[in-house]
Order: structure tokens, then C-alpha cells, then sequence
């Protein structure tokens, strides 16, 4: 079996690159700027807006592991053409925690039933918030960490889940059975407010470290410093909004479920990436 990998250098993907390539699965990793051929994983150039690029990248992969567009309003259309055209008979969908108590006409809702509609075996993961969010994503959290010691965000509880989590279900549900037509949510063990988790982030750390609770005015004027499109703008602000709203409190035993391990934790993650060497 291969699997092709939609954003295989970002912080999910990579991490399902990495697990299959562990487990002696070959791996096609797309993504729109891909490097060089390293043992069974191979890289090719996939651009969801570019339709030539579709064939080539997907070669003759068995199985598809797809993230979709987050914030694009024609995501379900395109995913659905996407699998039209493509081979492979099995498909796990990364989505996201809540997405299937959301309105149908929700862009990542309608991508999921475009998956299930497809006609293929499909499984959809629903990762809460990533641990890695905190020092991988510059908009999101990393950059306001990085240089103020602050951790911008609005109250709520989280049940924070980490990426190598997410990517060692990926594998489970990839390369075993029984998982055809079921969607389950990755979550840490425990659920947390930001302020909890900035101290956390400081225990670890040993630098002051403090939760801010922002306006969506002030989040939306700190997010349009990005630079990015105004939509992933909108649709930050709406996640935030779902954090308040309680969304992601919920905790679940899929990872242990799926791969007989206990979720990682988010002071086990803060120890390994947040500790500086000479206090290790």
C-alpha cells in the first residue's frame, strides 16, 4: 500500500509522513513546494488550485490522507472533484474537533460530507487544537509567545491534542481494519484554559509567560498583522469564538483507542520543546 499525504510539510502532515515511513509504509508527500526523494517517501507537487498538478501527485497511491481548504467556501466542491478523480479507494480526512455538530453548509462540515459522499472507504480524525500550535504557527500563538511572553487568546477549555498523536492514528486507521465509515476525535487526556496552559508553558520554560485575554477587535487587528487573507482572518476569530462558546472541552479515549497508547500531555510536550537545554 501507498499513501499520499496532503500537506506533507506542515505540522500535521509531516508527522503522518513520518509515522507511515515507521511503520514501512511508502509515503507520496504533496505539497506545493516539495523537496527531495528521501528512502520510501517520495515528494510531489500538489496545488489544490491548480488542477494539473492533481494526476502527477496522486501517481497510483492506494490510500489518501486529506486536510482540505479551511476557509474557503468552494473547499467541499473542489475536495469532491479531488476524489472524483482520483484512484485510490480509501480515504482518512483530517478534520476538526466539533466540525460534525456544525451546520452542513460550514466549509470543513461540507468537506466531510463531500467525503463521505465520494463512494470511497473513508474514516474522518477530528483533532482538537495542536500542542504544536503554541510554537510552530507564528499568527497563532508562537510570535506573541516568542516576543512578548504573552499568550493571546479568550477563555474557554481546550482539550489540547498533539500533532504526533493525530499522526499515529492516522497510521492506526490507515493500516488496519474496522475503521470504515467512523470518525473519531484526538484529544490530549485532560482539558485546560489558556491561562492554565501559559502557566505551563512558563514552568517549563523558566520565562514569565502570561495568558491575555483579547477582544475579537484586538484579535482581529493582531491576526490582520499576519498578513494573510481575510478569510483565514474570519475564520481564526470563529474558532476562538467556538473555544468561548465550549466546543473543544471535550476529552475523548480515541488515541488510546486507536493506538494503545495514552495521549501526550501538554506538559510532556512543554518539557520537550519549551525547556531550555542547560535546565534539562
Amino acid at each position: 500500500m501507498t499513501v499520499w499525504v496532503e500537506g506533507a510539510t506542515g505540522k500535521a502532515g509531516r508527522r503522518v509522513v513520518a509515522a507511515l515511513t515507521a511503520a514501512g509504509v511508502p509515503v507520496r508527500a504533496a505539497s506545493r513546494h516539495p523537496g527531495e526523494a528521501r528512502g520510501s517517501v517520495t515528494p510531489v507537487r500538489f496545488d489544490w488550485y491548480d488542477e494539473t498538478t492533481w494526476a502527477p501527485a496522486l501517481g497510483a497511491a492506494d490510500a489518501l490522507f486529506v486536510k482540505g481548504l479551511d476557509s474557503d467556501d468552494n473547499a467541499a466542491a473542489l475536495v469532491a472533484r479531488f476524489l472524483d478523480a482520483a484512484p485510490a479507494g480509501r480515504v482518512v480526512l483530517m478534520s476538526a474537533a466539533g466540525v460534525d455538530r456544525g451546520p452542513d453548509h460550514a466549509p470543513r462540515r461540507a468537506v466531510e460530507l463531500a467525503v463521505q459522499n465520494s463512494g470511497k472507504r473513508w474514516t474522518v480524525l477530528r483533532p482538537n487544537w495542536f500542542l504544536q500550535n503554541f510554537d510552530e504557527d507564528e499568527w497563532v500563538f508562537a510570535k506573541a509567545l516568542r516576543e512578548t511572553g504573552e499568550l493571546y487568546a479568550g477563555s474557554g477549555l481546550v482539550g489540547f491534542a498533539d500533532t504526533r498523536d493525530l499522526a499515529d492514528a492516522a497510521v492506526a486507521v490507515l493500516t488496519s481494519p474496522g475503521h470504515d465509515g467512523r470518525g473519531y476525535t484526538i484529544t490530549g487526556p485532560e482539558a485546560l484554559t489558556f491561562e492554565e496552559a501559559a502557566r505551563v508553558l512558563a514552568a517549563a520554560s523558566g520565562r514569565p509567560i502570561r495568558w491575555r485575554e483579547v477582544t475579537r477587535a484586538e484579535h482581529r487587528e493582531y491576526f490582520a498583522r499576519s498578513g494573510r487573507p481575510a478569510a483565514w482572518v474570519d475564520h481564526m476569530l470563529h474558532l476562538f469564538e467556538l473555544v468561548k462558546a465550549g466546543v473543544f472541552a471535550s476529552v475523548t479515549d480515541d488515541v488510546r483507542r486507536l493506538t494503545g497508547k495514552a495521549p501526550r500531555t501538554l506538559a510532556a510536550y512543554a518539557e520537550q520543546k519549551w525547556r531550555p537545554t542547560s535546565r534539562r
